[in-house]
């Protein structure tokens, strides 16, 4: 069996059981937006239930269901909310230690919420990361970019934010630093390639935009899928596999020098911006599939 869990209604979640049912798959479906019990590897939903032993292989898309307007717009919202936060840490806590392929392991996707750390384990796997600060010191900031230059403001967290350059000659600007320890990091120049690495296979798409951060709306953007050079297709799977995740978006910057630079491992990527999302959907589908049992 397997079992995809999320909102179905959102686009790499739809696009990825779309595919999965054009493969003859009839995975089970189990949508945040209904009530869920999860009891001794049971999933129970209203007048239907079935044991996780059974599952072969997973596509997780979690969102925090107490924020789901399914919950929040109803009158029962503190019980649903109670009731959706426990099937969530029971789901997950199954997932960390199933035997199944889980795309991916929630404990994987810890390092994502923590760019700092996680940008330390990316230099550990053999690519270039920017100079990076994590202060809420203006002194500090003012060293820092007196070093290095231009500097960005970006989440440290998992939490989505734009990327911006950084004023440090802001007095206002700088004096907030103090109520909140900030991520900053060396401006690098360049283009933006976005990496999705499914399993052993990677799709690239360059991005060309004259924004610091391409996924503002108003950003001029244009998209082209694109093949790696060298040895950077097996250095991105292997750096997803250090970070142990099946599926990842992998974050690249290449300088006007021909510098490589990683920015980050997305370990839910919201594929289907990108141009390719088609192949990177049936990818998913493949190693999803893969893992069914014979019949």
């Amino acid at each position: 069996m397997i079992l995809l869990w999320g909102h179905p209604e959102e686009r790499p979640f739809a696009r990825v059981l779309r595919a999965l049912h054009a493969r003859g798959a009839d995975p089970l479906v189990l949508d945040q937006r209904r009530p869920m019990t999860v009891t001794s590897g049971t999933v129970r939903t209203a007048g239907a239930s079935w044991n996780l032993a059974g599952v072969t292989a997973a596509y997780l898309r979690p969102y925090d269901a107490a924020r789901l307007p399914a919950v929040t717009r109803s009158l029962a919202r503190t019980a649903l909310t109670r009731y959706a936060r426990r099937a969530a840490s029971a789901l997950c806590a199954w997932a960390d230690h199933a035997p199944a392929l889980v795309v991916n392991r929630p404990s994987a996707s810890a390092t994502n919420a923590a760019k700092a750390c996680q940008g330390l384990l990316v230099e550990a796997a053999g690519f270039a990361v920017p100079p990076s600060l994590v202060t809420d010191d203006a002194q500090a900031l003012a060293e820092f970019a007196g070093e290095h230059g231009a500097v960005v403001v970006k989440p440290g967290s998992g939490i989505r934010a734009r990327v911006a350059l950084a004023d440090v000659h802001d007095p206002d600007r700088m004096a907030r630093l103090a109520t909140c320890p900030t991520f900053f990091q060396r401006h690098i120049p360049g283009e933006d390639v976005r990496v999705h690495v499914v399993g052993d296979r990677t799709f690239a798409v360059r991005l060309a935009s004259d924004a610091v951060d391409y996924r503002v709306r108003d950003a001029a953007l244009k998209q082209s899928t694109v093949e790696l050079p060298g040895d950077l297709p097996e250095r991105c799977v292997a750096l997803a596999r250090a970070l142990g995740l099946v599926v990842a978006g992998i974050d690249l910057r290449m300088t006007p020098e021909g510098d490589w630079f990683c920015f980050e491992a997305n370990p839910a990527p919201a594929f289907t911006f990108f141009a390719g999302a088609d192949q990177v959907a049936e990818a998913v589908a493949d190693l999803l599939h893969a893992h069914r049992p014979s019949s």
